[in-house]
């Protein structure tokens, strides 16, 4: 069995080889690992890509798959996710830089701003 370098699979899947060491970073597609070198099976790219063909991400098209949550749902996951971002400054700000402490401040703004955009 010959396995493809990183180069020799992107060209044949027609995209840039940063972009296939995102992917397999992500996991998006099958690769194997030798040492600390990335090598690919051409077979099982080609049947990677036909399930993508399919409009699935790992070829099984008995997975279901979830609805997009509607804007009460987000709404509600945005406020959750201040108030954890708030409380979680709170609980070990101390031990935070001040930038990221105010990364962490920011967040929650901009989540409570999406929110409140989301439900004008």
């Amino acid at each position: 069995m010959a396995l493809w370098r990183v180069k020799q699979a992107a060209e044949y899947l027609g995209i840039r080889p940063k972009t296939l060491y995102e992917w397999v970073r992500l996991g998006r597609v099958p690769y194997r690992k030798i040492g600390f070198n990335v090598r690919f099976d051409p077979e099982e790219l080609e049947q990677w890509i036909e399930g993508q063909s399919r409009g699935s991400d790992s070829g099984d098209t008995n997975v279901p798959r979830s609805e997009a949550p509607d804007s009460k749902t987000l709404s509600s996951l945005a406020i959750d996710a201040a108030r954890v971002l708030r409380d979680l400054e709170k609980d070990v700000g101390a031990s935070l830089s001040f930038p990221q402490r105010r990364k962490l401040l920011e967040l929650a703004e901009k989540l409570e701003q999406a929110t409140a955009d989301l439900d004008s």
